[in-house]
């Protein structure tokens, strides 16, 4: 067996271990010491193991999926080590440092290129690189980050208590077909908002529910805010629109380093921009769950009717300024609203609404 001083990341913590490598016959062993001084070990199997290109003496392995685990060493032999061990596996597909051979001039042109490329890549690629990565974080992770952020921003605002409780309790008599666990927040604000946060929070203004007239429009509000969370469109978002600020954090898989970033940031959620297209989406996903609980789509045509409807002027209404509405959108509300079948009684539900009704009025 062959040891190597190696430093490791759990990718979780932005903190690094001084640890031991062992190679053995069929899997990789990471001996360290952690800062409660117990002694663990950490397994890596072979065929998983992914190597960093390197313009250093610095060899780069990284384990697992998003948050990867980590592993720096600077031991020279240890390429003709890994060789050796496992001659099956190949670790260092081809070698950089010949392009240091390279003439004066060659280097410098090589140094512009590579500048020219990486501005480009932080300004145009890197927002697109970061809303993919964000496509594939775990949920679990996504709640941390969706909770740090809510933990941030819901000190800006005063929380009606009794109107949260009552929201709260409409919306476990809707079945929104999604496995995120949803939480309402109504917060006293005189402007008309809603936005969702990812992992499952969702923060209501007072004012668009009190505007409301019927159990059917807070039913299509709340659907339409869900269906973002379930199709992540709000975490895709801001990735794209943090994706400079991530860069670091995303490299490193510093999940810690990420929520700091967003909890910095977290007063952006309620200036969040969506597309048409993940306004259509959203749309057509919360019409569906209207549509299978057998609650009435006309919700849809006067949710929007009054938003349309909320100031002379839509452009200065808050919700209309990061949920664009267009008259395509509306065109459909009206469409699957007469084609709608099969509505079920709703009183239930209806006294949950009158609950939310009676504690705006206080």
């Amino acid at each position: 067996m062959r040891n190597f001083s190696v430093r490791y990341h759990d990718g979780r913590l932005s903190v690094a271990h001084d640890a031991m490598l062992t190679l053995m016959p069929d899997h990789w062993l990471i001996h360290y010491v952690d800062p409660s001084e117990e002694l663990l070990s950490v397994r890596w199997e072979i065929a998983p193991i992914v190597t960093d290109e390197s313009f250093t003496g610095l060899f780069i392995f990284r384990y697992g999926d998003f948050p990867q685990q980590t592993i720096e060493c600077r031991e020279t032999e240890l390429p003709v080590a890994l060789k050796e061990r496992y001659p099956e596996k190949v670790f260092f597909r081809k070698k950089v440092t010949g392009i240091f051979r390279q003439s004066n001039a060659t280097i410098i042109g090589l140094a512009v290129l590579l500048i020219a490329l990486l501005a480009a890549a932080y300004w145009f690629l890197l927002p697109v690189a970061a809303e993919a990565v964000a496509a594939t974080i775990p949920r679990s992770v996504e709640a941390k980050l969706g909770d740090a952020m809510y933990g941030s921003m819901i000190t800006g605002y005063e929380v009606d208590e009794e109107m949260t409780t009552r929201a709260n309790a409409f919306v476990k008599a809707i079945d929104f077909k999604t496995a995120y666990p949803i939480r309402i927040t109504v917060v006293k604000e005189d402007d008309v908002n809603a936005f969702a946060l990812p992992g499952g929070n969702i923060i209501v203004f007072d004012k668009i529910v009190t505007s409301m007239k019927t159990k059917e429009e807070f039913a299509a509000l709340l659907a339409h805010e869900v269906a973002h969370v379930h199709y992540r469109h709000s975490l895709r978002n801001i990735f794209r629109n943090l994706g400079g600020l991530l860069f670091i954090s995303l490299l490193l898989n510093d999940i810690n380093g990420i929520v700091t970033v967003l909890a910095d940031n977290s007063n952006m959620l309620a200036n969040l921009t969506y597309s048409r297209a993940l306004e259509t989406e959203a749309d057509q996903k919360a019409m569906a769950v209207l549509q299978s609980d057998g609650i009435s789509l006309k919700g849809f045509v006067d949710l929007f009717n009054l938003l349309k409807g909320a100031h002379g002027d839509a452009g200065s209404l808050k919700l209309l300024s990061t949920h664009p509405l267009t008259e395509e959108r509306l065109d459909l509300a009206k469409a699957k609203a007469r084609e709608q079948v099969g509505i079920k009684d709703q009183s239930e539900l209806q006294r949950r609404w009158e609950e939310i009704v009676i504690a705006g009025k206080k």
